[in-house]
């Protein structure tokens, strides 16, 4: 499992590249909101920031999952001593974990800020808990989401996936907010697409 999970990162190396630096342009924006006192001029490239960072997942999962079926990859696995159960939760276990990573450091960053900047407050409990492990759902989901997508050969649905998925995972945050009862419903989210990946994946012939 370790080798196939190195194999997954490093044929994606640009885009957990790409993931870790729109991490950083968070992080910088977050320090600079919180020594100008967290002015209305940063919640939009925050926003922006954070969407991008979401279709940054996506498009490390379509990709993971597009190279395979188009290059038919897959049909050579399955001569080896790996089965396409085992490519699909190596994949899924590097997506897990380039969330874990990307996430963390901006999480980090921001309780620290709030620690130095704010006094303690009542709902210094819900941004520890709640919010990283909704962001960390939500950023999940669209990997899972693109894993699903990923699987096709037409570019122009592809596209369109990542607009509506991205779009309508990121709108749930906007409309419900952060809690359990979102965390629940990108849970059902996660599983149900991951389980039609793997119904798919495996499946499919090439």
């Amino acid at each position: 499992m370790l080798t196939l999970m190195r194999r997954e990162a490093y044929d994606n190396i640009v885009y957990l590249v790409g993931l870790g630096l729109v991490a950083a342009m968070l992080i910088v924006v977050l320090i600079s909101a919180a020594f100008e006192g967290m002015q209305e001029d940063y919640f939009l490239p925050l926003g922006l920031l954070t969407f991008l960072l979401l279709l940054g997942l996506y498009a490390l999962g379509a990709a993971q999952m597009y190279g395979d079926r188009a290059n038919r990859i897959s049909s050579l696995l399955t001569t080896q001593a790996v089965t396409r159960s085992r490519v699909l939760a190596a994949r899924a276990l590097v997506g897990l974990l380039a969330v874990l990573a990307v996430l963390l450091p901006v999480v980090v960053t921001a309780v620290v800020l709030l620690w130095a900047f704010l006094p303690p407050l009542d709902f210094y409990r819900r941004l520890l808990v709640e919010i990283p492990l909704t962001l960390a759902l939500t950023a999940f989901a669209c990997h899972s989401a693109g894993l699903l997508v990923g699987w096709t050969t037409n570019r122009i649905r592809l596209l369109a996936g990542a607009v509506l998925l991205v779009t309508a995972v990121a709108s749930l945050l906007w409309i419900k907010g952060f809690g359990p009862d979102v965390m629940a419903v990108l849970l059902l989210f996660i599983a149900a697409t991951l389980l039609r990946t793997w119904h798919t994946f495996t499946s499919t012939s090439l």
